[in-house]
C-alpha cells in the first residue's frame, strides 16, 4: 500500500495499533528490486559506502559515470534516510529532522544526476516518507534496526550467490 494519507488508517485504541483501510494504491514490486533494496537498506543502515554504491547501480539510482561530489552527495542522503535503523533500541523519530537534511543535498544531487531514480521507488519512497512522518507526528519511538535485522535474516533472497551483507550491530 503506497499511500501515506492519514485516511488510509484506523487506529484501534484497545491494541494501541493502526490497520490499513484502504488498499487502493496497492502495487508488487519484482523480487530483483526487493532483493537489491533491502540490501540497499541494510547498507544504510551499517553506514557501509561502498555496498550503497553497489546498490544504487543495481538497482539503477547511478549509472556509474557519476563524479565524485554526485557520489558523496548521494551516499550522505543514503546514510541520513538509515538513521532510524543505524543503532540498536529505539529510534525516536521526533528526535531528528531527516527530511529536512536530506533536502540540503538535493541541490548537489539535481545538478549531478546522471539517470532518473528507477520507477518503483516513486510509490515506494511515497510510503515510506509518509510512514516517517506519520512516527515524526505521533512521536513514535520504534526498534528499526531490530526490526529490518528480523527482516533481513528470515528474508529469501533469490540470488543467494551474492555475498550477503552483515549485521554489524
Amino acid at each position: 500500500q503506497t499511500d501515506p494519507n492519514w485516511s488510509n488508517f484506523l487506529y484501534d485504541d484497545s491494541e494501541r495499533q493502526f490497520n490499513l483501510i484502504d488498499f487502493g494504491a496497492a502495487r508488487e514490486f519484482p523480487k530483483k528490486f526487493v532483493d537489491d533494496y533491502l540490501r540497499m537498506v541494510v547498507a544504510c543502515a551499517n553506514r557501509d559506502r561502498a555496498g550503497v554504491l553497489e546498490m544504487s547501480r543495481r538497482l539503477g539510482f547511478l549509472t556509474g559515470e557519476e563524479p565524485e561530489v554526485m557520489l558523496d552527495a548521494h551516499v550522505e542522503a543514503a546514510f541520513i534516510v538509515g538513521v532510524p535503523f543505524a543503532t540498536p533500541g529505539g529510534h525516536d523519530f521526533r528526535a531528528n529532522n531527516i527530511t529536512h537534511s536530506v533536502s540540503n543535498l538535493g541541490a548537489t544531487m539535481l545538478k549531478y544526476r546522471l539517470t532518473p531514480p528507477p520507477d518503483e521507488v516513486y510509490s515506494l519512497h511515497r510510503k515510506l516518507s509518509g510512514a516517517f512522518l506519520a512516527c515524526i507526528k505521533i512521536g513514535a519511538v520504534v526498534p528499526c534496526r531490530e526490526m529490518l535485522f528480523k527482516v533481513y535474516e528470515q528474508y529469501d533472497f533469490s540470488d543467494d550467490h551474492l555475498e550477503v551483507l552483515s549485521n554489524t550491530g
